[in-house]
């Protein structure tokens, strides 16, 4: 349910803004670490888009509302499980109360266990919003906020910014420049609010505002394990290798690798002859080119093969698909190339014409490697076939 509030928790505390420190800070129930490497999850982020329990938004001013984690699990902050989180346009996550506040002191504002992603007064009345989203492998919460400082309202200065909850118990921010010109930060980061444990990206990182370029900040919680497994898995027609850095493995077939949390791993797709890279799958990974991770929590991501059938067979520089398609086509004298690899279909001749197959050829048609395989059917009915360097079965 959306509640409308307005708590502004003064504060006289002034915070200094420190030096990123080399190391990883602690109050004694999580760590927090700065990411070598920038991630961004997103959302749909869309206020037209159906309300589902896997998705949810709100916008406005000093806006909130409760949202039902999945039932498969629970969110540890500070040792104690939550099924719901409660989202405020303010940049703030609540556990175990209802509410929207901004500018509080983060170390104990009296209001709850919070997660403060951007501790201003924030607002999304002329644009933008909170959105949540749930998303699969790993399972995580995301939510992200588009929003406007209370003093800009209306001026078009959008702030963009997101916090990821992992099923066990692991907190990331993720931070796009800024745009605002006029902002307060009364300190982010995460509070038990029992004026102890807490820790402040504002304070050991500086305020996300003066973030030059965009920044990714981990809360690992003390006992969780700071090994993940990213496990690779194939699909497709086709064959490759995936390539993971560190250490350097080439996997075939499903595979994984074990990390330390937070380590930076760059996967390399590379087809086999004769196949394709045709993308990754399972939405941690985008696009046909290298994938960048900096994983949290335990991944699997699958690679996608295809075997090349649109450029199996060449007559000069025109590619077919299969051999009767080819030999359909061709003028008379001419030389089919193919693959040295099998092909499963049979071949009628039956125009006056004289054509050579040669077969054995590697993928781009620039040298003999092997031996071609027509697996099927071989009738000659008119014309002349020459054959070299193929075998019908």
């Amino acid at each position: 349910m959306r509640h409308f509030t307005k708590a502004l928790i003064a504060t006289a505390i002034t915070l200094t803004t420190l030096a990123a420190p080399a190391f990883a800070v602690t109050d004694g129930s999580y760590t927090l670490t700065k990411l070598d490497t920038t991630l961004w999850e997103g959302t749909e982020a869309s206020l037209l888009k159906p309300v589902t329990s896997d998705y949810d938004y709100l916008s406005g001013d000093d806006e909130y509302l409760t949202y039902t984690l999945p039932v498969s699990w629970q969110f540890k902050f500070y040792g104690l499980p939550y099924s719901q989180i409660t989202v405020d346009t303010n940049g703030n996550i609540w556990f175990g109360s209802a509410r929207a506040a901004y500018s509080f002191p983060l170390a104990n504002a009296g209001l709850g266990p919070v997660s403060a992603a951007f501790n201003d007064d924030l607002s999304s009345l002329y644009g933008g919003g909170a959105f949540i989203q749930h998303r699969t492998n790993p399972e995580r919460i995301v939510i992200e906020w588009q929003t406007e400082t209370m003093t800009e309202e209306g001026n078009s200065l959008f702030n963009n910014f997101e916090a990821v909850l992992f099923e066990n118990g692991t907190i990331r921010y993720d931070y796009k420049p800024f745009n605002t010109q006029s902002t307060t930060d009364s300190g982010s980061g995460i509070s038990k609010d029992d004026g102890t444990s807490h820790l402040s990206v504002s304070t050991n990182y500086g305020s996300p505002k003066t973030f030059a370029a965009p920044s990714s900040f981990l809360f690992t919680p003390a006992g969780a394990s700071t090994d993940v497994t990213v496990n690779v898995l194939f699909a497709g027609t086709g064959s490759g290798t995936v390539t993971l850095t560190p250490p350097g493995t080439a996997c075939n077939t499903t595979c994984s690798e074990t990390y330390t949390s937070g380590t930076t791993v760059t996967m390399h797709p590379e087809a086999s002859m004769y196949s394709l890279f045709s993308g990754w799958g399972d939405g941690s990974c985008t696009g046909n080119g290298d994938c960048l991770l900096t994983p949290s929590t335990d991944i699997t991501v699958t690679a996608t093969f295809t075997y090349d059938t649109a450029r199996q067979v060449m007559v000069g520089t025109t590619p077919y698909s299969s051999v009767q398609a080819a030999y359909n086509a061709t003028p008379d004298a001419s030389i089919i190339k193919l693959w040295a690899t099998s092909y499963a279909e049979s071949l009628t001749c039956n125009r006056a014409i004289t054509v050579t197959l040669q077969g054995g050829y590697d993928s781009s048609y620039g040298s003999i490697v092997g031996e071609s395989v027509v697996d099927g059917a071989l009738t000659i009915a008119d014309g002349t076939l020459i054959v070299d360097g193929l075998s019908i079965r």
